[in-house]
């Protein structure tokens, strides 16, 4: 397959395939649950049962995401049994930290301030 040929996406969604890596991340993150848990464990290692009670999720779905994010090479379970980043999180995290603080910047304007000056409501050919 060409790398410019739309590809299969998590949950059939077709993707360029350059994009393909970015969708996936940004699915596996988007399930209920799951960015809850990898930011909850950014500071310091949990065990299953403090994740559950901080999150206050049903266990079956926590227990579901954390293997995803197991699988995904995006948390571990260390020698005490507790859950914590992999290096691979934790560069992630580094990632995931100014687009934080962005998202706190941008959710703190008005949807009038949101919108540039001069900008259409709408694209051209948009119905």
């Amino acid at each position: 397959m060409s790398r410019s040929a739309p590809r299969s996406a998590p949950e059939g969604r077709a993707v360029a395939g350059a994009d393909l890596p970015l969708a996936m991340l940004l699915d596996l993150l988007g399930r209920r649950h799951s960015l809850a848990i990898f930011w909850s464990l950014r500071a310091t290692p949990r065990s299953f049962r403090a994740l559950e009670a901080g999150l206050d999720a049903p266990t079956a779905q926590l227990t579901q995401r954390a293997r995803e994010l197991r699988e995904a090479g995006l948390i571990e379970v260390d020698e005490a049994g507790d859950y914590r980043l992999t290096s691979h999180g934790r560069r992630l995290q580094g990632l995931l930290e100014p687009l934080s603080d962005w998202a706190g910047e941008w959710a703190g304007l008005t949807a009038r301030q949101r919108t540039p000056r001069g900008s259409a409501t709408r694209a051209r050919d948009e119905p």
